[in-house]
Protein backbone atom coordinates (compact mmCIF):
# COMPACT_ATOMS: atom_id res chain seq x y z
CA UNK A 1 0.00 0.00 0.00
CA UNK A 2 1.49 3.44 -0.66
CA UNK A 3 -0.09 6.39 1.72
CA UNK A 4 -0.18 9.82 0.08
CA UNK A 5 -0.56 12.10 2.94
CA UNK A 6 1.31 12.09 6.39
CA UNK A 7 -1.66 12.73 8.40
CA UNK A 8 -4.42 9.62 8.31
CA UNK A 9 -3.47 7.51 5.42
CA UNK A 10 0.13 7.41 7.11
CA UNK A 11 -0.43 7.12 10.77
CA UNK A 12 -3.67 5.25 11.25
CA UNK A 13 -1.63 2.71 8.85
CA UNK A 14 1.53 3.05 11.27
CA UNK A 15 -0.66 2.91 14.14
CA UNK A 16 -2.35 -0.37 12.66
CA UNK A 17 0.73 -2.69 11.43
CA UNK A 18 -0.79 -1.72 7.77
CA UNK A 19 1.93 -3.30 5.08
CA UNK A 20 3.24 -0.13 3.61
CA UNK A 21 5.88 0.33 0.43
CA UNK A 22 6.13 4.40 0.12
CA UNK A 23 4.22 6.72 2.08
CA UNK A 24 4.58 10.63 2.19
CA UNK A 25 6.00 11.91 4.74
CA UNK A 26 6.62 15.49 7.19
CA UNK A 27 8.97 17.80 6.58
CA UNK A 28 10.46 17.50 9.68
CA UNK A 29 13.47 15.44 11.62
CA UNK A 30 12.53 12.64 11.96
CA UNK A 31 10.11 13.02 8.64
CA UNK A 32 7.88 10.25 11.00
CA UNK A 33 6.59 11.56 14.38
CA UNK A 34 8.21 9.52 17.44
CA UNK A 35 4.52 9.26 18.94
CA UNK A 36 3.84 6.67 16.22
CA UNK A 37 4.28 2.80 16.44
CA UNK A 38 6.71 0.90 13.55
CA UNK A 39 8.06 4.99 12.22
CA UNK A 40 11.24 3.18 11.55
CA UNK A 41 9.65 0.32 9.58
CA UNK A 42 11.26 -0.65 5.56
CA UNK A 43 9.50 1.50 3.35
CA UNK A 44 10.39 4.42 1.17
CA UNK A 45 9.99 8.23 2.43
CA UNK A 46 8.24 10.29 -0.83
CA UNK A 47 8.73 13.67 1.30
CA UNK A 48 5.92 16.17 1.56
CA UNK A 49 3.78 17.16 -0.98
CA UNK A 50 5.44 15.11 -3.44
CA UNK A 51 3.27 13.46 -6.00
CA UNK A 52 5.51 11.56 -8.90
CA UNK A 53 3.06 9.50 -10.70
CA UNK A 54 6.40 7.45 -12.86
CA UNK A 55 7.83 6.70 -9.19
CA UNK A 56 4.84 5.98 -7.75
CA UNK A 57 4.10 3.39 -11.04
CA UNK A 58 7.70 1.47 -9.48
CA UNK A 59 6.28 0.45 -6.43
CA UNK A 60 3.49 -2.14 -7.66
CA UNK A 61 1.28 -1.29 -5.06
CA UNK A 62 -2.33 -2.81 -4.82
CA UNK A 63 -3.87 0.40 -2.67
CA UNK A 64 -3.53 3.83 -2.82
CA UNK A 65 -5.06 6.04 -0.37
CA UNK A 66 -4.71 9.57 0.33
CA UNK A 67 -6.36 12.98 1.17
CA UNK A 68 -8.75 14.60 -1.58
CA UNK A 69 -5.86 17.39 -1.38
CA UNK A 70 -3.08 15.19 -2.14
CA UNK A 71 -4.87 13.09 -4.61
CA UNK A 72 -6.86 15.65 -6.49
CA UNK A 73 -4.32 16.69 -9.16
CA UNK A 74 -3.34 13.00 -10.51
CA UNK A 75 -6.37 11.09 -9.42
CA UNK A 76 -6.95 9.30 -12.84
CA UNK A 77 -3.15 8.68 -13.16
CA UNK A 78 -3.27 7.45 -9.86
CA UNK A 79 -6.04 5.17 -10.63
CA UNK A 80 -4.38 3.53 -13.22
CA UNK A 81 -1.55 2.24 -11.32
CA UNK A 82 -3.69 0.61 -8.07
CA UNK A 83 -7.33 0.84 -6.44
CA UNK A 84 -6.86 4.88 -5.15
CA UNK A 85 -9.28 6.12 -2.51
CA UNK A 86 -9.25 9.63 -1.27
CA UNK A 87 -10.87 10.81 1.83
CA UNK A 88 -12.34 14.11 3.69
CA UNK A 89 -10.64 15.43 5.91
CA UNK A 90 -11.07 18.44 7.99
CA UNK A 91 -10.12 20.43 5.13
CA UNK A 92 -13.70 19.45 3.74
CA UNK A 93 -15.42 19.69 7.25
CA UNK A 94 -14.87 16.02 8.32
CA UNK A 95 -13.70 15.51 12.08
CA UNK A 96 -10.62 14.01 12.26
CA UNK A 97 -11.87 11.01 14.19
CA UNK A 98 -14.15 10.25 11.47
CA UNK A 99 -11.32 10.51 9.03
CA UNK A 100 -9.17 7.73 10.80
CA UNK A 101 -12.43 5.24 10.79
CA UNK A 102 -12.81 5.66 7.31
CA UNK A 103 -9.26 5.22 6.75
CA UNK A 104 -9.01 2.77 9.17
CA UNK A 105 -12.09 1.29 7.16
CA UNK A 106 -10.02 1.10 3.66
CA UNK A 107 -7.47 -0.87 5.53
CA UNK A 108 -9.43 -3.44 6.70
CA UNK A 109 -8.99 -2.05 10.67
CA UNK A 110 -12.15 -0.43 11.85
CA UNK A 111 -13.03 -2.34 14.64
CA UNK A 112 -9.43 -1.89 15.89
CA UNK A 113 -9.53 1.81 15.57
CA UNK A 114 -12.59 2.29 16.95
CA UNK A 115 -11.06 0.77 20.02
CA UNK A 116 -8.32 3.15 20.03
CA UNK A 117 -10.89 6.18 20.13
CA UNK A 118 -12.87 4.93 22.78
CA UNK A 119 -9.37 4.69 24.51
CA UNK A 120 -8.69 8.01 23.62
CA UNK A 121 -11.69 9.25 24.58
CA UNK A 122 -11.74 7.60 28.11
CA UNK A 123 -8.26 8.49 28.69
CA UNK A 124 -9.06 12.65 27.62
CA UNK A 125 -12.56 11.96 29.93
CA UNK A 126 -10.42 11.26 32.94
CA UNK A 127 -7.85 13.89 32.46
CA UNK A 128 -10.97 16.32 32.46
CA UNK A 129 -11.92 15.55 35.93
CA UNK A 130 -8.63 15.11 37.10
CA UNK A 131 -7.96 18.73 36.23
CA UNK A 132 -11.12 20.64 36.21
CA UNK A 133 -10.41 22.98 39.15
CA UNK A 134 -7.20 24.36 37.31
CA UNK A 135 -8.71 24.14 34.21
CA UNK A 136 -12.18 26.27 35.07
CA UNK A 137 -10.05 28.99 36.04
CA UNK A 138 -7.52 29.69 33.05
CA UNK A 139 -8.32 30.73 29.67
CA UNK A 140 -6.12 29.71 26.94
CA UNK A 141 -4.73 30.73 23.65
CA UNK A 142 -3.47 28.25 20.99
CA UNK A 143 -0.52 30.09 18.59
CA UNK A 144 1.02 29.32 15.88
CA UNK A 145 4.05 31.19 14.38
CA UNK A 146 4.30 30.65 10.01
CA UNK A 147 7.09 31.66 7.85
CA UNK A 148 5.17 34.96 7.50
CA UNK A 149 2.70 35.93 10.66
CA UNK A 150 1.36 34.81 14.11
CA UNK A 151 -2.06 32.72 14.06
CA UNK A 152 -4.32 32.33 16.56
CA UNK A 153 -5.74 28.30 16.04
CA UNK A 154 -9.64 28.86 16.43
CA UNK A 155 -11.46 27.17 18.53
CA UNK A 156 -12.42 25.42 15.21
CA UNK A 157 -13.11 21.72 13.43
CA UNK A 158 -9.09 21.69 13.38
CA UNK A 159 -7.30 18.74 15.14
CA UNK A 160 -5.47 20.41 18.10
CA UNK A 161 -8.39 22.49 19.19
CA UNK A 162 -10.53 19.58 19.43
CA UNK A 163 -8.51 17.47 21.67
CA UNK A 164 -7.89 20.94 23.98
CA UNK A 165 -12.05 20.25 23.80
CA UNK A 166 -12.04 16.92 24.77
CA UNK A 167 -9.39 17.80 27.78
CA UNK A 168 -11.59 19.98 29.21
CA UNK A 169 -9.34 23.08 28.47
CA UNK A 170 -11.18 26.72 28.23
CA UNK A 171 -10.40 28.82 24.98
CA UNK A 172 -10.47 32.78 24.96
CA UNK A 173 -12.69 34.93 22.89
CA UNK A 174 -10.26 35.75 20.83
CA UNK A 175 -10.21 32.35 19.70
CA UNK A 176 -13.75 32.23 18.45
CA UNK A 177 -13.59 32.14 14.54
CA UNK A 178 -15.09 34.97 12.65
CA UNK A 179 -16.73 32.54 10.37
CA UNK A 180 -17.48 28.70 11.74
CA UNK A 181 -15.13 27.02 8.97
CA UNK A 182 -12.34 29.19 9.68
CA UNK A 183 -9.37 27.48 11.47
CA UNK A 184 -7.27 30.50 12.23
CA UNK A 185 -6.78 33.86 12.95
CA UNK A 186 -4.26 36.22 11.73
CA UNK A 187 -2.52 38.73 13.72
CA UNK A 188 -0.11 41.76 12.49
CA UNK A 189 2.43 42.52 15.33
CA UNK A 190 0.03 45.60 16.03
CA UNK A 191 -2.91 43.27 16.94
CA UNK A 192 -1.18 40.55 19.16
CA UNK A 193 -2.61 42.83 21.97
CA UNK A 194 -5.57 40.64 20.94
CA UNK A 195 -4.36 38.10 22.99
CA UNK A 196 -4.74 40.18 26.50
CA UNK A 197 -7.77 37.79 27.01
CA UNK A 198 -5.57 34.89 27.64
CA UNK A 199 -4.24 33.20 30.87
CA UNK A 200 -2.21 31.06 29.37
CA UNK A 201 -0.40 31.12 25.65
CA UNK A 202 0.18 27.48 24.02
CA UNK A 203 2.18 27.88 20.88
CA UNK A 204 4.12 26.05 18.17
CA UNK A 205 5.98 27.29 15.36
CA UNK A 206 5.73 26.12 11.16
CA UNK A 207 3.76 22.77 10.21
CA UNK A 208 3.22 21.30 6.53
CA UNK A 209 5.98 23.10 4.17
CA UNK A 210 8.03 23.91 7.35
CA UNK A 211 10.38 26.66 6.73
CA UNK A 212 12.74 26.99 9.86
CA UNK A 213 14.82 29.98 9.47
CA UNK A 214 12.14 32.14 7.90
CA UNK A 215 9.63 30.52 10.93
CA UNK A 216 12.72 31.58 13.42
CA UNK A 217 12.54 35.47 11.99
CA UNK A 218 8.72 35.96 12.57
CA UNK A 219 8.55 34.23 16.10
CA UNK A 220 11.37 37.00 16.92
CA UNK A 221 9.70 39.95 15.49
CA UNK A 222 6.77 39.32 17.09
CA UNK A 223 7.99 38.00 20.60
CA UNK A 224 10.62 40.83 20.79
CA UNK A 225 7.76 43.22 20.43
CA UNK A 226 6.81 45.31 23.45
CA UNK A 227 2.70 44.27 22.54
CA UNK A 228 3.86 41.02 23.57
CA UNK A 229 5.71 41.46 26.53
CA UNK A 230 2.92 43.64 27.94
CA UNK A 231 0.88 40.39 27.58
CA UNK A 232 -1.07 39.22 31.19
CA UNK A 233 0.26 35.50 29.98
CA UNK A 234 3.62 36.71 29.21
CA UNK A 235 4.14 38.56 32.23
CA UNK A 236 3.17 35.99 33.96
CA UNK A 237 5.41 33.26 32.71
CA UNK A 238 2.47 31.24 31.67
CA UNK A 239 3.89 30.77 28.02
CA UNK A 240 4.54 27.39 26.51
CA UNK A 241 6.06 25.95 23.34
CA UNK A 242 4.85 22.42 22.41
CA UNK A 243 6.04 20.60 18.83
CA UNK A 244 4.54 21.18 15.94
CA UNK A 245 4.52 17.67 14.75
CA UNK A 246 1.63 16.71 17.20
CA UNK A 247 0.45 19.66 17.72
CA UNK A 248 -0.38 20.71 14.01
CA UNK A 249 0.89 17.35 12.12
CA UNK A 250 -0.50 14.79 14.00
CA UNK A 251 -4.20 13.35 12.97
CA UNK A 252 -4.72 10.00 15.04
CA UNK A 253 -5.38 8.49 18.37
CA UNK A 254 -1.09 8.29 18.79
CA UNK A 255 -1.30 12.38 18.44
CA UNK A 256 -3.73 12.59 20.64
CA UNK A 257 -2.24 10.84 22.92
CA UNK A 258 1.16 12.73 22.45
CA UNK A 259 -0.78 15.89 23.09
CA UNK A 260 -2.45 14.56 26.56
CA UNK A 261 0.69 14.14 27.47
CA UNK A 262 1.91 17.40 26.91
CA UNK A 263 -1.08 18.76 28.99
CA UNK A 264 -0.31 16.26 31.97
CA UNK A 265 3.28 18.53 32.32
CA UNK A 266 1.87 21.26 31.37
CA UNK A 267 -1.40 22.29 33.22
CA UNK A 268 -0.50 22.01 36.59
CA UNK A 269 2.13 24.70 35.72
CA UNK A 270 -1.42 26.73 34.71
CA UNK A 271 -2.22 27.67 38.26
Amino acid sequence: MIALDPGQALQVALEHGVPLVASATLDADPPVPGYLPGGHGEFEHLGFGQVDVERLAGFGADLIVGNTASLQDNYDALAGLASTVAYANTRDAVEWHESALTVADVYGVRGAQQRRLDEYRTRAERFRAAHENVLAGKKVALLRFTTDELRIVTDSIIFPSRILTDAGVRRTESSTPAQPEDTYTSLSPEQVSRLADADVLIHFSGGGAFEGGQVSSTFRRYTEGELWRRLPAVRAGKVFEVPRVSWWDGASTSAAGALLDDLERLVPRFA
